[in-house]
């Protein structure tokens, strides 16, 4: 007798302990899928996107590539995954397809090709050079009140 309620005790433990071990897992089933969400998805699809434009990139194109530098695309190279870009008259840089960043639309392609025009930014620089500071002034006019 004494070994039935033995067996009988130790059969109602073990389920007890497999509900609880499920329920330890549930917060961690649901931190996956917020990470999935949050997380993973909006990657894939960013990634998506970036792959979309990159095959969409033909001759002409103006684009910037992940260090910052501007150009236009010369040769498309299929073969090799590699894009020649002229970064200023008759110079041209073999960039890597993963290396684009962005490519620009018509309308930022005319501002970044405008050229800065050099007198504009030495007159400019020759004006700040020859007033000196405010903060200078002050500074001269508030010793001379403190000291008096």
């Amino acid at each position: 007798m004494f070994i039935s309620e033995v067996f009988a005790a130790d059969a109602t433990s073990n389920t007890l302990n497999i509900n609880a071990s499920f329920t330890s897992f549930i917060p961690l089933i649901l931190i996956l899928v917020v990470f999935y969400f949050l997380i993973i998805r909006p990657q894939k699809k960013k990634l998506k996107e970036h792959r979309k434009m990159i095959d969409q990139i033909k001759r002409g194109d103006t684009v910037i590539t992940s260090g910052g530098i501007i150009g236009e695309i010369n040769k498309v190279d299929e073969v090799n995954a590699q894009f020649i870009i002229e970064i200023a008259p008759k110079v041209e840089v073999k960039i890597l397809k993963s290396a684009i960043s962005e490519v620009l639309s018509k309308e930022t392609q005319k501002v970044a090709a405008k050229p800065i025009e050099k007198g504009k930014i030495e007159k400019s620089d020759k004006k700040n050079k020859n007033q000196p500071p405010e903060e200078s002034k002050k500074g001269k006019d508030d010793k001379g009140k403190n000291a008096t």
